[in-house]
């Protein structure tokens, strides 16, 4: 990096500051002669800007003016030169005034050096540089490469990368649990990486390759783009060889896990295999625990949940899930990945988020001897997952309004009205006397005594109020069928609500 300091030092250039030692430290990255006295616009920033002030108003605004546009601009320093045939044989005190008042390096260039001259020293410095840092690089790679070559490779690139550069390191899974890390990583980058790790994976509004939390800015590396399999996340590095040699790091990480991947294929294959016959029915007790436990399912009891992708995306998305699930089987059944897994909490909210945009149907809990139950459940929630455009679990209450949720509004509320519409004609008072006292006298499954007691009312007359409904509305509710479509209607009032009713 080549500082202001280092343009002052420079003895074939005799520059001089009349800043003092303002800005010294400040990076140039690229020289620039300008005698526009607007030049914000055509500035990247880290330019030492060369004029010799010919448009230039030399007053105290118009200087002033001019050195402002220039830090807006991000310059590293300005250089005035001076000399025979220039507009300027000395210093210009509004000049020198307004850089000290802005904090801006402000160089003066003797008559005997030209601009090129100073230009030609900075590119030729940036050059030698980039050279070094390229060797550096590649003198780095080398070491890289003959760790990645040894009995430890994951632990050695990580441990190398460390002692080398200074610089955090880790590797994560799909699902951002850790895989490996290098020395020194705290709470806080753990923390910053999975966040880095889950806004990739839900592709959050606004992601970028480069985030973390305060000072420290770190880049995440898939390996593989659309459903990764795993990630690196390293702290970015200002050094340019750093840069570089980041770049091979990853690219040997992510060889060492593709070959992790592809050296367990057998035994995944094998697996897949075991839990094929588990998911048999019939199986007996003993032999479906001896199976299990030749898989690693030594926990009993299991669940079996089902994720529906495309022929083309299956096998990446049985990796990535198989990577955010390391404790589970998997069996990819044409487009279907099978998994059995101990009971979890969020398992529906891992599988949703790892396989978005995909159904999820999870069955219920059961003894290993009957895990085909489970996947039937499984495998037929699928379909209501779809439906209603999340993870479905087997074991949520209120089946009825999940059934009636896959209908429409609109079918909901014909159906339910077509069968209360006798109902709705009544004042408002006794519809809802009415309604409430059918809903509880179901709920209590044709009881009395319990309906009454729910009510608040004496068992005549819930037993008046139930012969008038089914005198309106023509239902004989000693049948089990007419008492069923009371209820769906009244399930799908409730999920589809009239605007009508009263508070």
């Amino acid at each position: 990096m080549i500082t202001v300091q280092d343009v002052l030092s420079a003895p074939t250039l005799r520059l001089t500051s009349m800043s003092g030692t303002a800005g010294v430290n400040n990076p140039i990255t690229a020289a620039h002669v300008s005698e526009l006295t607007r030049p914000r616009d055509w500035l990247q920033g880290g330019e030492l800007l060369m004029t010799v002030g010919l448009m230039l108003p030399m007053t105290e605004s118009g200087c002033r003016d001019y050195v402002r546009d220039c830090v807006a601009g991000g310059v590293a320093a300005l250089c005035l030169g001076l000399g025979h045939g220039l507009p300027y044989q000395a210093p210009p005190a509004p000049l020198v005034e307004a850089a000290r008042e802005f904090g801006v390096p402000l160089l003066i260039a003797p008559d005997s050096v030209p601009f090129i001259a100073i230009t030609k020293w900075i590119f030729s410095r940036i050059a030698e540089e980039e050279k070094r840092a390229l060797e550096d690089a590649i003198e780095l790679s080398y070491q890289l490469t003959a760790v990645a070559a040894g009995p430890s490779p994951l632990s050695g690139l990580l441990g190398t990368w460390r002692s080398v550069s200074g610089s955090l390191c880790a590797v994560l899974d799909a699902s951002g649990g850790v895989v490996q890390l290098s020395d020194g990583v705290d709470a806080a980058f753990l923390q910053d990486a999975e966040d880095q790790v889950g806004r990739y994976t839900t592709r959050a509004r606004g992601w970028t390759a480069f985030g973390g939390a305060g000072r420290r800015e770190l880049e995440l590396h898939p390996v593989r783009i659309e459903n990764p399999l795993a990630f690196v996340v390293l702290e970015r590095s200002a050094d340019s060889a750093l840069r570089h040699a980041s770049n091979v790091l990853v690219s040997l990480l992510s060889l060492e896990l593709e070959r992790r991947h592809v050296a367990g294929e057998p035994e995944r294959q094998r697996r897949a295999a075991a839990l094929a016959q588990l998911l048999r029915p019939g199986l007996r007790r003993e032999r479906a625990h001896q199976i299990a436990s030749g898989i690693g399912l030594s926990r009993d009891p299991l669940q079996i949940a089902v994720v529906r992708s495309t022929p083309e995306a299956v096998a990446d998305l049985t990796v990535r899930i198989g990577s955010a699930l390391p404790d589970a089987v998997l069996r990819q059944r044409n487009s279907d990945i099978e998994i059995a897994h101990p009971e979890s909490a969020g398992l529906a909210d891992l599988l949703s988020g790892v396989a978005e945009g995909c159904a999820v149907g999870i069955g219920a809990l059961v003894p290993v001897d009957a895990l085909a139950v489970s996947a039937m459940q499984a495998r037929s929630l699928v379909a209501v997952s779809a439906r209603l455009g999340r993870a479905v679990d087997a074991k949520e209450g209120e089946t009825v309004q999940l059934l009636l949720r896959l209908g429409s509004a609109d079918v909901l509320s014909g159906f339910s009205t077509a069968v209360l519409a006798p109902l709705d004609q009544l004042e408002p008072r006794e519809r809802v006397e009415l309604q409430r006292t059918l809903e509880e006298w179901l709920r209590a499954n044709g009881a009395w005594d319990p309906a009454a007691a729910a009510l608040s009312v004496h068992r005549n007359t819930v037993r008046n109020r139930i012969d008038k409904v089914a005198a309106l509305t023509g239902r004989n509710l000693d049948q089990a069928d007419d008492r069923m479509e009371l209820w769906l209607a009244l399930k799908a009032r409730a999920v589809t609500p009239s605007t009508d009713e009263p508070d």
